[in-house]
């Protein structure tokens, strides 16, 4: 149970970095286009906040893993 915690909690950070990290190439992206449709900041955007929560989701997900691996 122990090595399986650690292996989520890996996993998740992991992929709650990456997902972070999308989340500021979108952010960059959306704040630096200089001349595009409205559509193309709208898409920006909605990809920045979606990445973003979810960044945060999966990251707050793999410290609680890690968390409940230390204490048991």
């Amino acid at each position: 149970m122990r090595t399986m915690l650690l292996y989520a909690g890996i996993a998740l950070t992991i992929a709650g970095v990456l997902s972070l990290s999308f989340a500021l190439l979108n952010m960059f992206g959306y704040y630096h286009v200089l001349d595009g449709p409205a559509g193309l900041y709208s898409r920006l955007h909605r990809r920045m906040i979606i990445f973003l929560m979810a960044g945060l989701v999966l990251a707050v997900a793999g410290a609680v893993c890690l968390i409940i691996r230390s204490r048991m």
